[in-house]
């Protein structure tokens, strides 16, 4: 995954992309800003087993607080699950960052994407620490960004009568076994999702493992997944956005679901730089 997302960052260029093991590294330097997304699985819904502490991914976490704790950004911003607030040790890291020694104003929040005008309805868990103001700026500025959700139409409408690979990256599996599940499809439940044009979509995971259904599959349309493209522009990818021809669908498809929403991510990094740039005046 880590080579994947590397590749995809330059190609894209977004910057330069450093490799590390922060399991074993600790990366130091003076930086404004520290953001980052521990692996959620740990404390994912969707993860059944080894949960929480008993996960491989469960000591970065603190590996992220190690960070911030070392090289005292001015700012820091975690994103992780809703679930995460039920961890035990995250008030021992907050706390920690909040003492005297660290002098950290920190809040957290759960947010939803499509309140700040994306497509998808995740909600995440939003850490957010400064050294030069209250954290609460960062999500009063927030509330000013706040706008009425996407629509699946909106995203992915243009692509509707495009026959598959017509268009780079408008591509899927082709699953013989839709028809199996059309009950599950009709309860909707547990992530057996049929989009809706006229609604912003559900949280979905990778489609390869979970079958999100494109709107018009039991409407006339034919009956297949969202495509590789559908799905990153729901997400809120810009439409030029490109993957490297190495990767193969399956790990497309779960980078653009691990991913943050680039349209909040665009927001918090505009609000961010505005904060820095004041305390620096």
């Amino acid at each position: 995954m880590c080579e994947a997302a590397g590749k995809t960052f330059e190609l894209n260029n977004f910057g330069l992309f450093k490799k590390a093991d922060i399991k074993n590294e600790l990366i130091k330097g003076q930086f404004d800003a520290i953001i980052g997304g521990p692996p959620c699985k740990p404390w994912s819904a969707v993860n059944t087993s080894r949960r929480g502490a008993n996960h491989p991914d469960f000591i970065l976490l603190s590996r992220f607080f190690e960070h911030v704790a070392t090289n005292k950004p001015k700012i820091f911003l975690l994103e992780n699950v809703p679930l995460l607030r039920n961890e035990p040790t995250l008030k021992q890291h907050i706390d920690k960052l909040q003492s005297q020694k660290f002098g950290y104003s920190i809040m957290a929040k759960v947010i939803k994407y499509s309140n700040y005008g994306a497509t998808t309805n995740r909600r995440r868990f939003i850490i957010f620490g400064s050294k030069i103001s209250k954290a609460e700026q960062f999500f009063s500025e927030l509330t000013k960004f706040e706008s009425n959700p996407k629509t699946v139409k909106s995203a992915i409408w243009q692509l509707r009568n495009k026959e598959k690979n017509e268009v780079k990256e408008h591509i899927w599996p082709d699953l013989k076994t839709i028809d199996k599940y059309l009950e599950k499809y009709k309860s909707g439940r547990f992530g057996w999702y049929i989009l809706d044009w006229d609604k912003a979509a559900p949280s979905f995971g990778n489609i390869m493992k979970t079958y999100i259904l494109h709107p018009d599959a039991f409407n006339g349309g034919t009956k297949r997944v969202l495509s590789v493209k559908e799905a990153a522009l729901i997400m809120g990818y810009a439409d030029d956005f490109a993957f490297p021809e190495s990767i193969g669908i399956g790990l497309k498809y779960q980078m653009i679901v691990d991913s943050v929403c680039p349209v909040f991510s665009e927001i918090a990094a505009k609000i961010i730089h505005e904060m820095v740039m004041a305390s620096d005046l």
